[in-house]
């Protein structure tokens, strides 16, 4: 289950020490009022009625204590269930005592490329989140997770861009003073310093003193030269620590700086009043953005918080169904509905069309009197059809006739017939010209002249063609008539079809 997938989902926070505790409600990645609870069962009831208030709703811890353990290891490059066999028998190996452990991979280590570096983490004393991990399991709240407060200062870190160098992050909790390492934004050592400043004029000098001790235990783990400066960060949410820095000299290998509050509201999107009264705050902010692989939850709670998980989804899942099926339904009863009312105005329509289809038949005489006058018009749109007139033809073609001259019309012909979208007509014209002297090629011409003009005189669209000529050259016809004897004729038929 990870953690970033469920930032948006509700969520109680949790934060232990052993001085105290504090607890916030996250909805939606927006944290609520802070609310402190007191060490011992008073504490223990306040977060019993939480979670009798907020009921179903995981639970994410953070602990700040003493009781915490670190060790970088190197361990061979594997990968999927290799790897977590692998670290899980190293955790057994380094904290046997505890269940309560996670392997933090870190990338690879510079002299061997062929290892992952891990950090290795625990709670050394688990009787710290007992009484809470007894308290949800009566009230049946699951667990999402328990991190050690420095595996969260990593996304600080990020957000803060202070990933690119050495640094120590110094941020005053509810239980003393936390002092973590970190290089490249990455996790290496962490403490809580108990500090105890009655023994100084200025509670600050403690301070500087556990900040002095952090800074030897790192050079004494060579995690850190002698002669380096240490990069030392005041995490200062309530604005306190800004006397620090006198105690903190560059002389003495110390380079520090403070972000404060304002800063830090700005950074994490908070809201003012989360930072008025106490530090735990800011962590609880950060709580769920945790890395998942830094979760020190054992692997039966884990295996509980996947199932309650899968079921809240379930149940979700279930849920959006029903509220999908119940929309699909009432959709389909508003669409029965709509069509219904327009059923009703199609046949509301229809009846009016019908009333006034009555009037108008009563005032034409009825219907039969109608379909009378519509038979007729049929009748005679049918009759007007076949009714062509040869007279216009006819005229034309005399006129051509009588305007080439020479010519003596034998036989004029006309007739009708049905086509293809509508009638066509047909004119024929037989003739010779007079007087012919034998001369073919002057027949010829006057042929041709009265074709064109009676293609003239003809409807736009006619075809007209000579069908004989006055002498006929086409070697399929032989010449005809009696030699000495005949009469010489030049006999022509025309013919002309068109549109009436």
């Amino acid at each position: 289950m990870n953690p970033r997938m469920m930032a948006l989902y509700p969520r109680l926070l949790l934060y232990l020490s052993a001085a105290g505790a504090s607890c916030a409600l996250s909805r939606h990645g927006s944290l609520g009022e802070v609310r402190a609870l007191p060490p011992g069962e008073e504490g223990w009831e306040i977060f019993n009625g939480l979670l009798l208030q907020h009921a179903g709703i995981p639970v994410a811890i953070a602990v700040d204590t003493v009781d915490e353990l670190y060790r970088q290891d190197p361990l061979p490059r594997v990968h999927g269930p290799d790897r977590r066999e692998m670290t899980e028998r190293r955790l057994r190996q380094i904290i046997h005592h505890s269940p309560y452990r996670a392997a933090l991979r870190q990338g690879r280590p510079r002299e061997d490329g062929q290892r992952d570096r891990y950090l290795m983490m625990g709670l050394t004393n688990p009787e710290i989140i007992a009484p809470w991990l007894d308290i949800m399991h009566v009230r049946g709240a699951y667990l999402a997770g328990i991190w050690l407060l420095p595996a969260l200062s990593m996304s600080l870190a990020r957000q803060l861009r202070l990933t690119r160098s050495r640094l120590l992050l110094v941020s005053e909790q509810t239980g003393g003073l936390r002092l973590t390492y970190l290089e490249d934004g990455e996790l290496r050592f962490s403490r809580l310093a108990p500090v105890d400043g009655s023994q100084y004029e200025n509670p600050l000098e403690s301070y500087a003193e556990e900040i002095e001790r952090t800074r030897q235990a790192l050079v004494g783990q060579r995690l850190l030269a002698r002669t380096e400066r240490l990069r030392t960060v005041l995490l200062d949410p309530l604005n306190t620590l800004s006397e620090l820095h006198a105690f903190l000299p560059e002389s003495a290998g110390f380079q520090c700086e403070s972000i404060q509050r304002g800063q830090l509201l700005d950074t994490l999107g908070l809201p003012p009043s989360l930072l008025t009264e106490s530090a735990d705050a800011l962590y609880l902010s950060l709580l769920p953005g945790a890395p998942a692989s830094a979760n020190l939850m054992t692997r039966g709670q884990r295996e509980l918080a996947r199932a309650r998980w899968l079921g809240r989804g379930l149940r979700h899942g279930a849920l959006a169904w029903l509220a999908l099926s119940i929309l699909a339904c009432g959709g389909l009863l508003l669409d029965a509905w709509r069509l219904d009312r327009e059923t009703a105005e199609r046949l509301r329509a229809t009846q009016a069309l019908r009333q006034q289809e009555h009037d108008l038949l009563r005032g034409a005489g009825g219907a039969a009197a109608l379909h009378r006058r519509l038979d007729a018009l049929a009748a005679w749109q049918a009759v007007s059809g076949r009714d062509h007139s040869p007279g216009s033809a006819f005229r034309a073609a005399l006129a051509a006739v009588e305007a080439t001259g020479d010519i003596l019309p034998r036989r004029l012909d006309w007739s009708s017939r049905a086509a293809d979208g509508g009638h066509e007509s047909s004119l024929t014209l037989e003739g010779e010209i007079t007087p012919f002297d034998g001369q073919f090629r002057i027949a010829q011409r006057h042929v041709e002249t009265l074709k064109a003009r009676i293609q003239q005189g003809m409807p736009a669209g006619s075809r007209v063609e000579v069908l004989q000529w006055p002498l006929d050259a086409s070697p399929e016809h032989g010449l005809e008539g009696e030699f000495g004897h005949s009469r010489l004729s030049a006999r022509f038929r025309i013919q002309a079809k068109g549109q009436p």
